[in-house]
């Protein structure tokens, strides 16, 4: 593999990942939107795109420390934390320090370790339910949606010790083990919490998203499930997802903050679709995804998602200063709020992020890539997202040079004299021989 292409972590390239990253973005940003205006209806299903994001980068992240263990622990987890902090640490510190010194945020100590969700849980579950509202009271800038990056945070900080620190043979055991504990513990939360506890965000009950993602990644990764290769599987995995979450009442109130019974359905369902996504390149779905524009939000999402929330109240100042923008009465900010987000997102990217991605590279291992493709591991990240070849990418199609045959080749070699001697080049020698 040449030096010049653009190198794997986790070793292998789907475009249709950072096509469903924007996607996901949209679906958040427009469910904080119209829940708004419209509480305890379907709007709250929307909440499902977060636990996409957990399982892809439990799928993604898994892949890459699979990919890092050939390398000695210490190295590979020296290298596996700078380039997570690199990626992450200067966007998030930057946006709540901006957001903290415009407005003011609450419990900032709480986002500035990433335990925002805990200090959630403490509030939601108090007897005294008044600091709780108070919190809520901050609307825009309470920074509530923080939660889910916290909970990723927390999987970042724990799971490369489970990888490296274990042995491969007990992998399958321990990763279902943590699976059948999460589940225990939402049920029991879920029997003795109060009427507003948000244990929902907690990191073993959100985690079970992220745990099955690493699962299904490993079972993958050892090509143990094979038919998750079927695009049948693809299809039918998101229908049923689509099906079950229209018809299902239990996020209309609480979205992901009080989880019900039966979350571990959809968290099966979204980790076989997003491992099916890896093998179905050429299917019209991942085609679909794979599209440029989506592709270039999706690179930025991580940003916009950070953002999105603190936009509120410039974005009522834009609408109330300038009405023909309201195109949906109903919930005014649908329209232009997703346009602002992207396009401020877009100067954190290429102004901030992106040059920062740049000292990423030179923690980029050479003996953590497997062959099996090319591309960046960690496309959840935008890392790279413009770099991919016609080889692997499923929209462009391969130009190869013509094979000749030996009379052919022969034929060309003196039509290339003749030029030559009409232009009076010299013939070239052949240093090979």
């Amino acid at each position: 593999m040449s030096d010049d292409k653009p190198q794997s972590e986790a070793g292998f390239f789907c475009p249709a990942y950072v096509g469903v990253r924007c996607l996901l973005l949209l679906c958040v940003i427009e469910g904080h939107y119209w829940a708004e205006h419209f509480p305890d209806t379907r709007v709250g299903t929307l909440s499902l795109s977060v636990p996409w994001f957990f399982a892809l980068s439990g799928f993604l992240i898994s892949h890459t420390l699979f990919a890092y263990e050939s390398l000695a622990p210490g190295k590979a987890l020296s290298i596996f934390y700078v380039r997570r902090a690199l990626r992450i640490f200067p966007a998030y510190f930057l946006v709540l320090a901006i957001a903290h010194l415009t407005r003011g945020v609450p419990y900032v100590g709480w986002d500035l370790t990433y335990l925002l969700n805990f200090k959630i849980y403490l509030l939601s579950s108090s007897n005294n339910l008044a600091d709780f509202m108070t919190f809520l009271q901050y609307r825009d800038f309470n920074a509530i949606h923080f939660w889910s990056v916290c909970v990723e945070e927390q999987f970042y900080l724990v799971y490369p010790w489970l990888v490296f620190g274990t042995s491969r043979r007990w992998r399958t055991t321990l990763l279902s083990a943590a699976i059948v504990g999460s589940i225990a513990c939402r049920l029991y939360l879920l029997r003795t919490s109060g009427g507003m506890a948000c244990y929902g965000g907690l990191p073993f009950i959100a985690g079970e998203y992220i745990l099955w993602g690493c699962l299904v990644a490993w079972m993958d990764y050892r090509n143990r499930w094979r038919w998750l290769r079927d695009p049948i599987i693809l299809y039918v995995s998101l229908c049923v997802f689509f099906y079950l979450s229209w018809h299902d009442d239990s996020f209309r109130r609480w979205a992901q903050f009080r989880p019900p019974a039966h979350q571990t359905v959809y968290c099966v369902l979204i980790a076989v679709t997003i491992a099916s996504l890896r093998h179905n390149n050429q299917s019209y779905l991942n085609l679909a995804l794979a599209w440029k524009p989506l592709r270039w939000v999706g690179t930025m999402s991580y940003g916009a998602y950070l953002l999105h929330s603190f936009l509120n109240p410039t974005l009522d100042q834009l609408l109330e200063t300038f009405p023909f923008l309201v195109l949906f009465p109903q919930c005014p900010r649908a329209v232009l709020g997703p346009v602002l987000t992207v396009g401020v997102a877009s100067l954190l990217w290429y102004g901030f992020e992106k040059p920062i991605q740049g000292w990423r590279q030179r923690w980029r291992t050479r003996e953590s890539i497997d062959d099996r493709g090319i591309s960046d591991g960690e496309l959840h990240d935008g890392d790279n997202l413009q770099q991919e070849t016609e080889q692997n990418h499923p929209m462009k199609s391969s130009r190869r040079e013509p094979v000749l045959s030996c009379a052919e080749q022969g034929e060309e070699d003196q039509h290339q004299a003749m030029l030559r001697d009409k232009k009076g080049v010299p013939e070239r020698q052949d240093q090979g021989q």
